[in-house]
């Protein structure tokens, strides 16, 4: 039963992945750096799979596990913090060829241009749609879906209504969307860092039995051993290590409730 187990892990790991995964990979990163890298985990896993306790693997699974959920989130933080720098320039570069007397879906493909990146797709997005005679501020909404400021973009979107239902100037709402949009990061960036001391706190005290294991093994109590052997150490390990993962989890998600 155990080697079947070992079997199916390891087709599994080298299985071919969808063809609409592939696709994008391939635009992330390449096939051949994606392949490779995956070959590559599979012998550390097979090995470990093979030698050691299935207590000690199983935590070893939960800690990656959680590693990978806190890169995941840090890295969403980044790329929010980048698409509302890249959305604040491309508003601006909006605004002023819509006081310059641009027409609205030119401006759009300015802006687009001059930005680049994701961010400036999406400005293409909407001028894209506006040239095929959509509602712009239709365009706006659309494109909130896919993006990780969302809620600036419906802002957009609602100030583009506005103008259009109101006749009020496009030029000067865009132009409050973008002090508005300026200042929420403001705030969000003095919040990030007045929760730095909380993130630190929450690592060092998820960490602190691993100085108890340290302070074991230096005078010779030999926990390491206990822990690995299996049996209640290795309970005790899958226990120990749950714990303090959900502690992280758990604290992460009252820091990003608090940052919001």
């Amino acid at each position: 039963m155990s080697a079947a187990a070992i079997l199916l892990a390891a087709a599994l790991l080298v299985q071919p992945a969808p063809a609409r995964a592939r696709l994008i990979r391939a635009r992330r990163s390449g096939p051949l750096q994606a392949r490779a890298l995956r070959c590559a985990a599979v012998a550390p896993a097979l090995v470990a799979v093979i030698a050691l306790d299935p207590a000690v693997v199983l935590a070893g699974v939960i800690l990656a596990g959680t590693l990978a959920v806190r890169s995941r989130g840090a890295s969403a933080r980044r790329r929010r913090s980048g698409e509302a720098a890249a959305l604040r320039d491309g508003l601006g570069i909006l605004a002023a060829e819509l006081r310059a007397g641009a027409h609205p879906v030119a401006a759009f493909q300015a802006a687009g241009t001059e930005v680049g990146a994701e961010v400036g797709r999406r400005f293409q997005v909407v001028a894209a749609r506006g040239l095929l005679g959509a509602d712009v501020g239709s365009g706006i909404h659309a494109v909130a879906a896919i993006s990780a400021q969302p809620e600036s973009w419906e802002r957009l979107a609602v100030c583009w209504r506005l103008a259009q239902s109101h006749g009020l100037a496009i030029a000067t709402l865009m132009r409050a969307a973008q002090h508005d949009l300026v200042e929420r990061e403001r705030f969000r960036v003095r919040v990030d860092a007045g929760l730095a001391g909380a993130r630190t706190t929450a690592a060092v005290l998820a960490g602190m039995p691993l100085l108890g294991i340290a302070l074991g093994q230096a005078i010779g109590a030999d926990p390491l051993e206990f822990l690995f052997s299996g049996g209640a150490g290795g309970v005790l390990l899958v226990i120990g290590v749950a714990l303090s993962c959900l502690g992280l989890i758990w604290s992460d998600r009252i820091v990003a409730g608090v940052s919001r």
